[in-house]
């Protein structure tokens, strides 16, 4: 999809709403923002989860916090994926409505993107879907219900952005968004300053710890896989290679089996759990470690995998993730099932024989990401906002 700016308005006379039900964990948005406001200054950020600014960018971008939303979980996927709805008060469209935006931003099919279609239907306003990437568990094949509401929202949205083909294939192709509204074009993008702006540096491994050193950031959680990580550490092991490492940084309801399942596997000279570490603090982590690896079993996205290679870390990269379509396979990594245990180790082997394929990879991956910057996203969605936009009369 391509698009050209109108003309018809100088910079920054069109306004800009983002509804985002939640930005808990969204710290790596706030560098998008930035660049964003910077170019369309009237911009605000309508929230009801906000866990504040992080240092340095307070003021950089204007926020509106709308307390209420909550999560209502109704099963799990066989991945561990929570499947629901998220809820929250229709007061956004009383702001809608009082701040008069020209353009909305939404994330996926919430109920915020409901209120953003009403508020549409009584305006000269233009809808941007963002998606984020799709998954088992988010696609809904055999909800009909689910899937007959995104088509009804997807008839009146005006243009939609994804990070993923895949996902964007998806709304082509199952939710019948005509191709020509559709923007393939990454917008969840690493920032490796701010990563590295935490006043305390973290070690990914002891000092003594064996090299390379795998490197497994998320939440310790079953569905992000962290369980194979571990039994493909054995299986190492077992061969009897030991001249390698494991780090796993996170925190999340499944921390206790975590260390039991090291005790019971004997790992604890090989695997160090760091446990949580502070978004801005993750910077000297990636750069400590030499591999990073990603075996969720179901991930929209994976913001970690451009991170790492932000930071020019090769990459093992589960096939149930979005940005795998990052990773070149056998150029900048690795893409594997993490259902199979020995393909895993296998491929973590390599490393640990071939020690060479780390300097290049790695270099590799940092000039793969090298074109996906907050500016340049920023410049897309800008760019995307002209293309859409009408002006009033």
């Amino acid at each position: 999809m391509k698009f050209q700016k109108t003309g018809k308005n100088s910079r920054g006379s069109i306004h800009v709403a983002w509804l985002l039900l939640t930005m808990t964990t969204g710290y790596y948005l706030q560098p998008l923002f930035r660049e964003f406001a910077r170019l369309l200054p009237n911009t605000i950020i309508f929230t009801s989860d906000w866990p504040g600014f992080i240092a340095g960018y307070e003021g950089t971008f204007e926020v509106r916090f709308l307390p209420g939303f909550r999560r209502v979980t109704l099963k799990q996927s066989a991945a561990g994926a929570d499947m629901g709805f998220g809820w929250a008060p229709p007061s956004v469209l009383w702001k809608l409505f009082k701040n008069r935006p020209d353009v909305v931003f939404t994330g996926s099919f919430s109920v915020w993107t409901f209120y953003g279609l009403v508020y549409r239907a009584f305006t000269r306003s233009r809808l941007i879907l963002l998606w984020e990437g799709v998954s088992e568990g988010t696609a809904y094949m055999n909800s009909r219900l689910r899937l007959a509401t995104r088509r009804l929202m997807a008839r009146f949205v005006d243009a939609a952005v994804c990070n993923s083909d895949e996902g964007t294939r998806y709304l082509r192709d199952v939710i019948a968004i005509p191709e020509s509204k559709l923007l393939h074009r990454a917008f969840f993008v690493p920032e490796p300053a701010l990563l590295s702006s935490g006043e305390e540096r973290q070690t990914a491994s002891e000092p003594d710890s064996r090299r390379p050193v795998f490197l497994f950031v998320g939440q310790i959680i079953k569905r992000k896989g962290w369980n194979y990580l571990l039994e493909a550490a054995r299986s190492l092991v077992q061969k009897g290679l030991h001249s390698f490492s494991v780090a796993v940084v996170g925190d999340g309801e499944q921390r206790d089996q975590l260390k039991a399942r090291l005790c019971s596997l004997g790992l604890q000279p090989f695997v160090n759990a760091t446990g949580p570490v502070p978004y801005q603090s993750l910077g000297s982590l990636f750069e400590a470690a030499d591999v990073f690896v990603l075996p969720t079993l179901e991930d929209t996205w994976g913001m970690v995998v451009s991170e790492a290679m932000a930071f020019g870390k090769p990459v093992l990269c589960s096939k149930y993730a979005g940005a795998r379509e990052l990773v070149q396979h056998g150029v900048n990594g690795f893409v594997f099932d993490p259902y199979n245990v020995d393909e895993l180790a296998g491929y973590m082997e390599r490393f640990i024989r071939e020690p060479e394929l780390i300097t290049k990879f790695g270099q590799r991956s940092r000039e793969i990401i090298a074109p996906h910057t907050p500016e340049q996203a920023a410049k897309a969605l800008a760019t995307l906002v002209h293309s859409v936009h009408r002006p009033s009369f």
